[in-house]
């Protein structure tokens, strides 16, 4: 859903951050997201000053920016899903915009791109398909009335497209498998997870109230104790629900559904006959 608001007393702190740092961090220490990442947005952070030596590769820095930007994934894979394709900065920031109305980020498309840039998943190109670090927009020499002046060169129109190593990533994220994965490792909470999907399943979607009131009292999630935005949550790493002003189930979502379809939810059957 949309973030949280952040205190920005903490901002000297926060400076320091660097989503594309490797960390050693977990995969499962996600939380945080804009939290800690904050900084990169309100200082630009490819203009950081100092770049730590990175011996790196490309995909193992694009794998860490995806780790320390997790809130982030879906648009992160979105801007690498548009950009297969040159497009215009103008582009990429409205497909942004596109990407986060319904899930507002402090991070600018501008902000994201950098970032992809920085981790090697995206290049700025020009018209003709080369570099334009490359590119050399020297001013022309003109003459009026006999003297000569320095005329500025029309700026070089400049597109975001995609690398190898960022259509690796992208081809890479295979949502039906990790809820495949999800839901065999889950298997004791089939019923809760059958019965959220079904719930966002609906014309409307379902509020966060809806789907709390479905899920908390049921005697599956008291021992150890879990609460219905635990279980969204799982889902929507899967990408089988999304955030549309209520929670909506995904194409994923459905196949999800399929998959749970001999799990019989008696609290659903319960209620129908209510």
């Amino acid at each position: 859903m949309s973030d949280s608001t952040f205190d920005l007393s903490f901002e000297s702190e926060l400076d320091e951050f660097d989503p594309l740092e490797d960390t050693g961090a977990d995969d499962d220490d996600n939380e945080g997201g804009d939290y800690t990442a904050i900084s990169s947005a309100t200082d630009a952070p490819a203009q950081q000053s100092e770049a730590k030596a990175d011996d790196r590769t490309p995909a193992e820095r694009i794998d860490d920016l995806f780790k320390s930007m997790a809130p982030r994934r879906k648009v992160l894979l979105g801007i690498l899903s548009f950009v297969q394709e040159p497009q215009t900065a103008e582009a990429v920031n409205a497909h942004v915009d596109k990407l986060q109305q319904d899930n507002f980020s402090v991070y600018t498309a501008a902000n994201l791109c950098s970032l992809l840039e920085r981790a090697g998943a995206i290049e700025r190109i020009t018209a003709d398909g080369q570099p334009a670090d490359d590119t050399e927009n020297e001013p022309k020499t003109v003459v009026v009335d006999g003297v000569e002046y320095l005329e500025a060169a029309e700026p070089v129109e400049v597109f975001w497209r995609i690398t190898e190593p960022g259509q690796a990533k992208l081809d890479s994220d295979k949502p039906t498998e990790r809820l495949r994965a999800l839901l065999e490792e889950d298997a004791a909470y089939a019923v809760i997870y059958k019965r959220i999907l079904a719930l966002c399943a609906a014309e409307n979607g379902a509020a966060t109230p809806t789907i709390n009131g479905k899920v908390d009292n049921d005697p599956l999630v008291q021992k150890p104790r879990l609460y219905a935005p635990h279980f969204v949550d799982k889902l929507e790493q899967c990408d089988a629900l999304e955030w549309r002003k209520a929670w909506f189930t995904t194409e994923t979502g459905k196949q999800g559904l399929e998959m749970l379809a001999d799990v019989v939810d008696g609290s659903a059957t319960d209620s129908k006959e209510d």
